[in-house]
């Protein structure tokens, strides 16, 4: 009987740069301008060959508006990626990317069509947007310190009260 690192190295590995150019092109030709764009940005290969033009960002703004999404209300400029993508874009991208976007019901994912998001796994209180960029400019440090501080608050207010409980009852 084989051990399991003989087992492992029979089993071939499969990646996506091992796929043939023309599989690339297939399944670029399936992405969303985001996931386009992302993928894109991978690596020199991906850059010369994915699409990311005119009608990709036209068809997701489309897309977008179909499912009564937030669309940039101002004038896109649809030259380059780095044009396209102006402040709004990138909010309407991160907003997309953390799932804040997604329908709570079975299949409602909009990033991955037919999933469930997981969206259970960041608190709702964490996810409006003014919290995660105070959360992302204090940092997890600042969080622990104030997390310190509010229970060394929590014991003190807990011993003044017992203390004056104390008190009242001997005199």
């Amino acid at each position: 009987m084989e051990s399991p690192c003989e087992e492992q190295q029979h089993s071939p590995k499969h990646f996506l740069m091992g796929l043939p150019t023309e599989l690339h092109f297939q399944i670029s030709s399936y992405l969303s301008y985001p996931d386009a764009l992302a993928l894109k940005h991978t690596s020199r290969h991906f850059y010369s060959m994915v699409y990311t033009g005119v009608h990709l960002k036209v068809d997701w703004l489309v897309q977008r508006f179909e499912h009564k999404l937030e669309c940039p209300l101002e004038k896109c400029s649809f030259r380059t990626d780095e044009a396209f993508c102006n402040r709004r874009i990138r909010r309407i991208m991160e907003r997309r990317r953390r799932h804040w976007e997604c329908p709570r019901r079975r299949g409602g994912c909009l990033v991955i069509e037919g999933r469930t998001c997981q969206k259970d796994l960041v608190p709702i209180w964490l996810k409006k947007e003014d919290r995660v960029k105070l959360l992302k400019y204090v940092g997890y440090e600042g969080l622990v310190h104030g997390l310190i501080s509010l229970c060394i608050n929590l014991l003190w207010n807990l011993i003044m009260v017992y203390s004056l409980t104390d008190y009242r009852t001997t005199s």
